[in-house]
């Protein structure tokens, strides 16, 4: 396995509608197992294939997990392939959010309480969740990624103007730009 080198704010791949994956081979697992090691290693929750360079429909990552004693703890990680959400929720929920491909900048943003995510996990069988809180936030900012959203792409003008000066200085550092 490998860590693989994270796509930053500014480069054009995150701003891309990724391409389904049609087959699972043997390059598209590996891929996963090396998604699996970035996102821990850079410390994340979950990782889509855009943000280490790939055009694929492919995100992983670790749910919340609450222990009989109260404490959080993440799961096992988790596989979608070619996701789709569905029913959100009416009811919405304003929480923190960062991307470890925006790093040092975290914003707060609304989303649906729950949602409902199909997909296609890493040995090609389909399955289907209903998921709510912190974990279905997580699944609909991974999902906005392989759709070429990142969240602060959802904050209001103000919040986004706000943060307009610490973009800018990603920008800088991660392309040179002026």
């Amino acid at each position: 396995m490998a860590r693989l080198p994270l796509r930053f704010y500014g480069d054009p791949i995150l701003r891309t509608r990724c391409d389904a994956v049609e087959t699972i081979t043997e390059e598209i697992k590996q891929l996963v197992r090396d998604m699996i090691e970035t996102m821990d290693i850079d410390r994340g929750c979950g990782l889509a294939a855009p943000q280490i360079g790939h055009s694929l429909r492919i995100f992983v990552l670790r749910d919340y997990v609450e222990t009989p004693q109260g404490d959080v703890t993440l799961s096992d990680p988790k596989v979608y392939i070619n996701p789709k959400l569905s029913n959100p929720s009416v009811k919405k929920v304003s929480d923190t959010e960062g991307c470890l491909s925006i790093p040092g900048i975290r914003a707060e943003l609304e989303r649906p309480l729950k949602i409902r995510i199909e997909a296609i996990d890493i040995e090609g069988r389909p399955f289907a969740e209903e998921v709510e809180g912190y974990n279905a936030r997580i699944r609909m900012h991974e999902n906005d990624h392989i759709n070429g959203v990142l969240y602060i792409d959802r904050l209001d003008l103000r919040k986004r103007k706000k943060i307009e000066p610490l973009l800018k200085e990603l920008l800088k550092k991660y392309h040179n730009n002026s």
